[in-house]
């Protein structure tokens, strides 16, 4: 089952639980020229979507911190790298 079904039946029993968000439902209904059946298919689309806003992205916050401690080790790896292969040369060619 899809996320967006999840937050359609989460939106269903908020309406039929009298559980709704009242201004919303109003608003809705003022939309829908006091259609009660074409405000409730607007509720639910208009609380689909604040549902799916309310989500943070993870993935957004989770880059960046950890391609900085990435960076910094493959750089103490290429330096130490070239450190060994420096040392190596140097007494191989009896500097």
């Amino acid at each position: 089952m899809s996320i967006g079904l999840d937050y359609k039946d989460v939106a269903e029993r908020e309406l039929d639980n009298s559980s709704l968000d009242k201004e919303l439902f109003e608003s809705c209904l003022k939309h829908a020229s006091d259609n009660k059946e074409r405000a409730r298919i607007i509720y639910i689309h208009r609380r689909i979507a604040e549902l799916e806003n309310k989500e943070p992205n993870l993935d957004q916050n989770e880059k960046w911190p950890m391609l900085i401690p990435l960076l910094i080790l493959y750089t103490l790896g290429t330096i130490g790298v070239l450190c060994l292969v420096f040392v190596f040369l140097a007494n191989r060619l009896d500097w």
